[in-house]
């Protein structure tokens, strides 16, 4: 009786096997990496405060993306308290002069304050001879986009 050992070696199977590996490991990383990336691009612009008429402050777009009101929000603080500060959000706090709430490069947009002196947006106000702080986010990233002080008359 004559035994006959005709297989594939050693050697080839386990390099079957770890090449049959890696490439399951490269396409669940490649899945996963796919569903995990957002293609959320920050807003990238200059906005600084232009002046301040009334109830109104103006802004102004002066470099950088086009972003929609509804997208940002603004904290407006003091200088001189730190501590106080008011946060606004989207097209019902952040108004465009041209009725759009698209603001691009070179456009001005404003926020209302409730009364004229002081300078009030609920239970914050700041009154004459202070500075107003600003800084804009963006909201879908949570990302800071401009920031700048502004004194009130």
């Amino acid at each position: 009786m004559k035994h006959s050992d005709s297989a594939v070696s050693e050697v080839v199977g386990v390099l079957l096997l770890l090449t049959i590996t890696l490439i399951l490991v490269s396409v669940v990383a490649i899945s996963m990496n796919s569903a995990v990336s957002t293609t959320e691009k920050p807003v990238s612009a200059t906005i600084i405060a232009s002046g301040i008429s009334g109830k109104n402050i103006t802004f102004e777009n002066i470099a950088g993306d086009a972003f929609v009101l509804d997208q940002i929000e603004v904290r407006l603080g003091i200088r001189e308290y730190p501590s106080q500060y008011t946060t606004l959000r989207g097209s019902s706090s952040l108004k465009s002069y041209t009725g759009s709430t698209t603001i691009s490069l070179g456009d001005r947009f404003y926020i209302q304050s409730d009364e004229d002196s002081p300078l009030t947006w609920g239970s914050f106000n700041i009154s004459s001879g202070s500075h107003l702080t600003y800084r804009f986010y963006d909201l879908r990233t949570s990302s800071p986009i401009s920031s700048g002080e502004i004194a009130i008359p």
